[in-house]
């Protein structure tokens, strides 16, 4: 589906990525991993069209991407649910969940509010709160949800996980898999190492804007550097 080629990007003169290249194939999970200041973000924020790649290529079912505007890569069906939620806090849950579909036709839109209400209980529940006033955990149910209603081929979610509480995160992961399970491929950037690479069938490591390890997520986990810089064990 996604195959990304040599990818370089950077902010003004400070390069961050480098020769950066991995593949998302059709209808699964693939985990991006790393540290703080690793380049993940800034991926995803290539992947997004919101960063200009200096070099590389980017291709989604095998046409060219890297050259598209963000709002054209939104509806060739690339969507990003960004670190920290990004909610509209002033706004209503129902409100933020319909941002997701303005690059949508207005048919299907309500078929695709119910499903998000289906998977996420609670966010139908609280749907007239203002946002800002749920937790973090529901802010982050209605982030994803925003996401679905864009009708996604594939959706990249970066850190999904962070600063949730344990059964949360469960929750969250859960919500993942289902989301697959649906049809729709994953790209997720998570800190989370265990529970990323236990979800998903392949995995990247990136360490200083460089892709140094790859695998399948059982190969990684397996994996005595992965074990110990990200695990540790």
């Amino acid at each position: 589906m996604l195959k990304v080629d040599h990818l370089q990007a950077a902010y003004g003169k400070v390069q961050t990525l480098w020769e950066v290249g991995f593949e998302v194939p059709n209808g699964e999970i693939v985990a991006l991993l790393g540290a703080n200041g690793a380049g993940k973000t800034t991926t995803l924020k290539v992947l997004s069209g919101l960063l200009r790649p200096q070099a590389g290529s980017i291709m989604l079912h095998g046409e060219r991407i890297d050259g598209c505007s963000p709002m054209e890569i939104v509806r060739r069906g690339i969507i990003q649910v960004p670190e920290g939620r990004a909610l509209f806090p002033e706004m209503s849950v129902i409100d933020n969940l319909l941002m997701g579909a303005y690059a949508t036709p207005k048919a299907g839109r309500g078929m695709r509010l119910e499903q998000i209400f289906g998977i996420f209980p609670r966010v139908k529940e609280r749907r007239k709160q203002l946002a800002g006033t749920l937790s973090g955990g529901e802010q982050q149910m209605v982030a994803i949800g925003r996401g679905l209603m864009a009708d996604p081929k594939l959706l990249m979610l970066d850190e999904p996980s962070l600063g949730l509480a344990p059964l949360m995160v469960e929750e969250v992961f859960g919500v993942i898999k289902e989301i697959n399970a649906s049809g729709v491929t994953v790209l997720l950037v998570e800190q989370n190492t265990q529970h990323a690479l236990s979800l998903s069938s392949r995995g990247y490591v990136l360490e200083a804007g460089r892709v140094v390890l790859s695998g399948s997520g059982h190969e990684l986990l397996a994996n005595a550097d992965v074990r110990k810089a990200y695990l540790g064990l």
